[in-house]
């Protein structure tokens, strides 16, 4: 899991392997983008923008990702993600589906709630849970990008 912040992500040694995921991020928020999918490079990068509210953490699983990285970028509005490191066995909610790259567990008792505020943003990898979407019903807007690793 990484977090930072999008405006100081450029030329940093500590975000190798997702420079491109952070450009298309960069590029996105100066567009301005639409709500909705945008493909950037088939399935092997893509972006998704889209207008949530934030849901309370109570029985709201944690996901997980096989062969995608996402990263996570704050728009707009208070979003808080619950992380923690994946660890076997995961107490599985619904298993594996390999076609949609998604998995759901119960989140981890050493759960750590990651505050966003606009202009922030968090990576997970396939050896992270993570809850998106927490917050106290307020709205948010965000963009998620989905970077393939199994080339």
């Amino acid at each position: 899991m990484m977090l930072g912040w999008l405006a100081d992500a450029s030329g940093r040694t500590e975000y190798a392997g997702i420079e491109e995921a952070l450009a298309a991020l960069k590029s996105l928020a100066a567009d301005d983008w639409p709500e909705g999918k945008t493909v950037i490079d088939g399935d092997r990068l893509y972006a998704t923008v889209m207008k949530a509210t934030g849901k309370l953490a109570d029985g709201l699983p944690a996901e997980a990702h096989e062969r995608y990285i996402d990263v996570h970028l704050l728009l707009e509005g208070e979003e808080t993600i619950g992380w923690s490191p994946r660890r076997e066995p995961i107490p599985l909610v619904k298993p594996y589906d390999e076609e949609t790259d998604y998995l759901l567990a119960a989140p981890a008792s050493d759960e750590v709630m990651l505050q966003l505020s606009p202009g922030m943003f968090a990576a997970f990898y396939p050896w992270d849970l993570h809850r998106p979407g927490l917050g106290e019903g307020g709205a948010l807007r965000k963009a998620v990008v989905k970077l393939r690793i199994d080339n």
